[in-house]
């Protein structure tokens, strides 16, 4: 499994991760599944946890959920991350529960990553745009000139092109289908931008040094 083709909107699907407010998760239904146990003991171990753990930590390490099996009926789910996962895997036994264990526990690592890297993502554009309003127009079109170089050399397309690729609506977020290494990069090429933006460096300057540091990484 390759850490870095992770993105927040597949998630890291072998293992079911994903991501919710900032947060990475799993099912109970996948723990089972993966573990090779039975749904209702997985969560009669979460019930039995819960019971001897603190409210304040139940509130932020558990997820309660339900999902409607084949016949349509609504049954009781838990959401675990990083902490409750561990917590309830601790009881897991044998070698490959082991690997298993191991497994999430990266899945998890690398998950949280992503989202923290979504966020710097978000505060570099931030940056971009700052530099771009105080050293140039601010007009949508210059802002659009610029984010477009930086998809282009990072992305190896606009947004727009990579939202129809990706099937991204409007309301979507273009990050989340970014995989973990290519959104790392978009930061760092908004950011470097920023800075040559603020050292009054030309477009077409600043184009060709962002290529030499990012294109297509």
């Amino acid at each position: 499994m390759d850490k870095l083709q992770v993105s927040i909107k597949s998630g890291i699907e072998e293992l079911g991760i994903f991501e919710k407010g900032n947060d990475a998760w799993v099912s109970s239904r996948d723990i089972a599944k993966l573990f090779d146990k039975e749904h209702f003991h997985v969560i009669r171990d979460i019930d039995e946890a819960i019971l001897k753990l603190s409210i304040d930590f139940t509130k932020t390490n558990f997820g309660y959920s339900k999902y409607k099996d084949k016949s349509g009926k609504r049954n009781k789910e838990y959401l675990l991350n990083r902490k409750s996962f561990s917590l309830i895997a601790m009881g897991f036994t044998g070698k490959k529960a082991m690997d298993f264990k191991v497994a999430y526990i990266e899945a998890f690592e690398t998950m949280h990553n992503v989202i923290d890297t979504r966020q710097l993502s978000k505060s570099g554009y931030k940056e971009m745009t700052s530099a771009i309003s105080s050293k140039y127009n601010k007009d949508q079109k210059t802002f659009s000139t610029e984010a477009d170089m930086i998809n282009e050399i990072v992305l190896g397309m606009k947004a727009k092109d990579f939202r129809s690729v990706n099937n991204i609506d409007q309301n979507g977020n273009t990050r989340d289908s970014i995989v973990f290494k290519k959104l790392e990069n978009l930061d760092k090429a908004q950011r470097l931008n920023a800075q040559l933006i603020n050292s009054w460096i030309d477009l077409n300057t600043r184009k060709s040094i962002i290529c030499d540091n990012f294109w297509r990484k």
